[in-house]
């Protein structure tokens, strides 16, 4: 289901059905013959765009710390994260050019809405100050989640000059980021498997394998290697989880790739089961790619932690260019998850899960030297890998996967959720939602339609989870332009655009000119991990919404962060609920306020309910917002007097949804909708 919010339209169910949409051209003309207006599916309160700072100015602007905000702006990450454990704030790592070199900078937004500000964090985290750094994500790890960790890569002239995988622990005390990994030659802490060979495009999660122990970081990335039936080298998939050091600068025993010593605390352990020689073909004694066809290239890997207790590792990517396997040629992608084995590399071997792995008979795929081409089930044909691979249609270009952890459902266990971006057979592509069922497979969400516009171009989407609602970012090229687009899934699992018409900049108001080729990534306060209950029992943060950078094309390209304010949040209205009862001529409002704040309600009537993916949902009609004061936290009882703008609701059902604000008056936060029936 897919709709741009805001839209004035009256749209019927089948007119959404594969991602087609009523244009606001015509919309317009619907307003005009129609006597009401009617949103479908109206299972969440409407979201305000709020600047980060609420000013709108960019992010990379800290002239003191090398950050000239005049020089170019790159790729950026940006995560939720708290050094104290306590509430979370907007973190973001990017690129920011300075003279001829490329800098890699964090900084974190500190305060509230109004008045909040980015504080630089440390220095720039390059090994070599004159090289270009590229490719930073950012996560935390270390006890109750309180260690920012930032993964890059960048050449290293110490090591041939070839691009080297690193990555760096903030020390807070100290304000500074200290390099991490074993010595592989001249103090470089590279954590390629091999540093004579480029490795670029890290990612980077904090995760334990064991529920309890403090999460680690995992860095998965690509790195040529192989040269199987003599293609020649291609990029290959890698992951290495940190393992801590009883004391510092400690060698690295019976650790791989490298035994040699910590130039810090920690070390990195490759992950997975040995399969392709690194100059050659299948190999039990080689290196642990998770390429399903490690005799083409697999790029752009993702990497979250999910399941009970968060423990299990998944890894996305996307294969392309031909295969020398007589596989696919065109690009798909791929996920697989950890599972443990002693006689792997790090304690785990990988198994591919993919949209046709349910079977029947449940298709088990490790990533290992059998089968008829030497790489596992899944390569063993065109079919099997199919079979294994996420795309919508096996046949067609897929690419960008981005994944978060999340589940729909308070209490259950999250699953890995995907996003991609895939041909649609017209040269367009368009983004899809995926996530695992059963533990066996992963199916597409949203009846299997894209969430973009299919009349344009879509690219580059990102995904996270704001406690048990997915919000999307992407990209879609129109009129030559790229802009910026965030959306999020109702209660009602549909899908509603927050930026009509794309991202605008604070102030001007302008529709924001994107990057191409860069993702606008998102994150918030209230993702999923143990530390959260898998964002049931969040803290209610200053930046209490989903939050999202992007930068800007011209000169100078620049970083800009936004938040989606007013999604439902469980953090501010504990439970997520509130009861609506009428008695009389009023009615009683109840629900729990874990915080001082001003509440109101939305009113709106439902017209008629329709199906969208086999869920009934409710066509409704705004009616308008009832102010209803500052209140104390703990539980609310209010008194309505069922009136909206001074005028009493007739008979008839409506959709209540009570939303709390800041002393700003910012949105921060809604209950889920309930029905009331006025008598």
């Amino acid at each position: 289901m897919y709709r741009r919010k805001g839209e004035v339209s009256v749209v019927a169910a089948t007119a959404m059905r594969r991602g087609s949409i009523v244009k606001r051209r015509r919309a317009r003309c619907v307003v005009i013959l129609a006597a009401a207006i009617m949103l479908l599916g109206a299972g969440s309160a409407m979201a305000d765009l709020v600047g980060l700072p609420a000013s709108g100015t960019q992010v990379n602007n800290d002239p003191a710390n090398g950050i000239d905000p005049n020089q170019n702006a790159g790729q950026s990450d940006v995560v939720g994260g708290s050094l104290t454990g306590g509430a979370r704030v907007p973190w973001a790592a990017f690129e920011q050019k300075s003279g001829s070199s490329q800098q890699i900078f964090v900084r974190a937004f500190k305060g509230a809405f109004i008045n909040g500000q980015w504080v630089t964090q440390g220095q720039s985290l390059n090994i070599d100050p004159n090289a270009e750094a590229e490719a930073p994500t950012i996560d935390f790890a270390g006890p109750g989640r309180t260690v920012p960790w930032v993964t890059w890569y960048e050449p290293s002239a110490k090591l041939g000059g070839k691009l080297q995988i690193f990555a760096s622990r903030f020390n807070a005390a100290a304000n500074h980021w200290v390099p991490e990994g074993q010595d592989r030659g001249s103090g470089v802490p590279s954590l390629n498997i091999h540093t004579d060979k480029d490795a670029e495009n890290p990612a980077l999660a904090g995760g334990a394998a064991v529920a309890g122990k403090d999460p680690v970081p995992w860095v998965a990335w690509q790195e040529q290697d192989g040269n199987v039936n003599g293609s020649g080298n291609h990029d290959q998939i890698f992951v290495s989880k940190g393992i801590k050091q009883a004391t510092a600068n400690a060698p690295c025993t019976a650790v791989k790739p490298s035994a040699a010593t910590s130039v810090s605390l920690f070390c990195f352990q490759q992950v997975g089961l040995d399969r392709l020689d690194p100059n050659g073909g299948s190999s039990s004694t080689g290196d642990p790619t998770l390429n399903i066809d490690p005799s083409r290239d697999g790029v752009e890997p993702d990497i979250v932690f999910t399941g009970p207790n968060d423990t299990v590792a998944w890894v996305l990517w996307y294969e392309k260019d031909q295969s020398h396997l007589g596989l696919r040629n065109n690009e798909q992608v791929f996920a697989a998850k950890i599972v443990a084995d002693p006689s792997a590399d790090g304690g785990f071997h990988w198994q591919a899960v993919g949209g046709g792995t349910a079977g029947p008979p449940v298709q088990i795929n490790p990533l290992d030297t059998m089968g008829q081409n030497g790489f596992g089930n899944c390569a063993v044909s065109v079919a099997a890998e199919d079979a294994c691979s996420l795309n919508a249609n096996p046949a067609h270009d897929a690419e960008d996967p981005s994944v978060a952890a999340g589940t729909l459902t308070p209490g259950n266990p999250t699953v890995p959720w995907a996003t991609w971006s895939e041909d649609t057979g017209n040269g367009r592509h368009a983004i899809f939602v995926s996530r695992l069922v059963g533990g066996t497979h992963f199916e597409l969400f949203n009846g299997g339609a894209p969430i973009s516009d299919p009349h344009h171009d879509a690219t580059n989407p990102d995904i996270t989870f704001f406690g048990n609602t997915p919000y999307v970012s992407w990209l879609e090229n129109r009129g030559g332009h790229n802009l910026g687009f965030v959306g999020h899934f109702d209660t009602n699992g549909v899908f509603i655009v927050d930026t009509p018409g794309g991202v605008r900049l604070i102030g001007s108001g302008a529709r924001a000119h994107l990057l191409d080729d860069k993702r606008a990534p998102i994150s918030s306060p209230c993702t999923a991990d143990p530390f959260t209950s898998d964002g049931s029992n969040c803290q209610i943060a200053a930046v209490n919404a989903p939050f999202f950078l992007f930068t800007t094309v011209g000169s100078p390209q620049r970083l800009f962060a936004q938040a989606v304010a007013g999604g439902v949040s469980c953090a501010l209205f504990p439970g997520c609920t509130v009861t609506v009862t009428q008695t009389g001529n009023s009615a009683v409002i109840s629900s729990q306020l874990a915080q001082n704040d001003t509440v109101g309600i939305l009113v709106q009537r439902i017209v008629r309910f329709t199906r969208i993916h086999g869920k009934r949902i409710p066509v409704v009609q705004t009616i308008g917002k009832v102010p209803l004061g500052k209140h104390r936290h703990g539980h609310l009882r209010i008194r309505w007097n069922l009136k909206v703008n001074g005028r009493r609701l007739g008979r008839g059902k409506y959709l209540i949804t009570l939303r709390g604000f800041d002393r700003n008056h910012i949105l921060l936060g809604t209950t889920k909708p309930v029905i009331l029936t006025v008598h």
